[in-house]
C-alpha cells in the first residue's frame, strides 16, 4: 500500500474556453517515516524552509493562508542568499510537488503573508 495518496481537480472557465483537469488516485512512497509541518509568517525578505529534521525531502504540500489578493508568496530553491522562485501562490492557492535535494525558502510580496508547508520524507 502506498504511503501517500492525493487527487487534484481543476475547472477552467473563461469566455469560450472551458477545460477540466483531473488527476485522481496519485500515489507515492516515502523512504522513511517523517513529516515537517510548519506555518511560516513571511515578509519581503527570504525565509529559509528548514528540512533539517528529514533525512531526505519528498512531497511538498503548500498553501497560502492569505486572504488578500496582494499577498502572493513565492517558494523556490535557495542558493546562498538568492531565492530562485519556482512556485507562486496567490491568496488561498495550494501546490503539490516533489522536492529535489537542496535548500528551500519562501518570501512574500507583502509582509505578514502566511504559508502552510508540509514536507514528507523522500
Amino acid at each position: 500500500m502506498p504511503d501517500i495518496s492525493y487527487s487534484i481537480q481543476a475547472q477552467v472557465q473563461k469566455g469560450s474556453l472551458s477545460q477540466a483537469f483531473s488527476v485522481a488516485g496519485v500515489t507515492a512512497d516515502m523512504t522513511a517515516t517523517g513529516l515537517i509541518a510548519t506555518t511560516l509568517s513571511l515578509g519581503t525578505s527570504t525565509t529559509q524552509i528548514s528540512t533539517a529534521a528529514l533525512t531526505s525531502v519528498g512531497m511538498c504540500f503548500a498553501r497560502s493562508l492569505a486572504t488578500e489578493s496582494t499577498h502572493v508568496v513565492t517558494i523556490g530553491r535557495l542558493d546562498g542568499t538568492t531565492l530562485h522562485g519556482a512556485v507562486s501562490l496567490r491568496a488561498g492557492e495550494g501546490a503539490v510537488f516533489r522536492m529535489a535535494a537542496g535548500n528551500y525558502a519562501a518570501n512574500a510580496a507583502v509582509a505578514g503573508s502566511r504559508l502552510l508547508v508540509q514536507i514528507t520524507e523522500g
